[in-house]
């Protein structure tokens, strides 16, 4: 049996924020036997980089995240996707607010990929959403799923807040809503006790997200700019603690 901080068992992704070709690969090769995916975001893809980062990535046995979060009308969505997918990602994403209409164009044009579709952004506070809204975080996270799941989408990005919420809904012994259940977890804003929050609104720690049915962590600051440890022993470390978070999991469920 292989150990627990391997990288075929790890849950996290690799957020690879950082504006070179070179600094990307230079992150992957160190932590390449502890993570077996990246994610390219905003950063990289504005830079017209992110092709060449997911070949590299590609290259050194990596799957990849294309995290372009497309929020358009149906024809523009549906093209973003497409040119996302001609890279050969196996996750996608895209604004589930952009609609009905734009998450049906995004599903039929995703090739082999998954499309997740991003609920609310993990910066935005209840408040926020609710003066934007008119609706609570959780409210707006669970109609946004509830969209995903209609139009096929295969996951849900969402904060490690919202993810109890939701259980209540697929989790339930009569009439659980088995299409929610079904949607992949990814979920960015887990941070380790004491470590800084930065931007994050909407924190849990990596065990918190776990224990509440978290399928892959989206992780960046605590591995590629730790103050104690260098990439390669932070991914290793907290793909340890991640490990006996799903082991009590599963003792408890027995």
């Amino acid at each position: 049996m292989s150990e627990p901080n391997t990288r075929d068992s790890s849950r996290i992704i690799l957020a690879l924020d950082v504006p070179t070709v070179e600094e990307a690969r230079k992150v992957m090769e160190q932590v390449v036997d502890q993570i077996r995916w990246v994610k390219v975001g905003l950063e990289l893809i504005t830079a017209q980089l992110a092709g060449e980062v997911v070949a590299v990535a590609r290259s050194l046995g990596f799957e990849t995240f294309w995290d372009g979060k497309p929020k358009d009308v149906p024809r523009t969505v549906a093209a973003a996707v497409r040119e996302a997918a001609k890279h050969g990602a196996k996750f996608i994403n895209v604004h589930a607010d952009s609609g009905v209409e734009a998450l049906l164009a995004a599903v039929a044009n995703k090739g082999d990929a998954d499309l997740l579709a991003v609920s609310e952004l993990t910066s935005h506070d209840t408040e926020n959403v609710e003066l934007d809204h008119g609706a609570s975080r959780n409210a707006k996270v669970l109609y946004l799923a509830r969209m995903a799941a209609y139009t096929r989408c295969d996951g849900l990005i969402c904060s490690p807040k919202e993810l109890a919420f939701l259980a209540r809904y697929s989790g339930r012994k009569e009439h659980p809503e088995v299409q929610l259940g079904n949607l992949i977890k990814v979920i960015p804003g887990t941070r380790s006790p004491g470590a800084e929050h930065q931007d994050q609104k909407n924190v849990e720690t990596q065990e918190v997200a776990i224990e509440n049915g978290a399928d892959w962590l989206v992780i960046g600051n605590e591995i590629l700019r730790n103050p104690k440890l260098p990439p390669r022993d932070a991914a290793e470390a907290l793909n340890v603690r991640i490990a006996q978070a799903i082991e009590f999991g599963k003792g408890g469920q027995s």
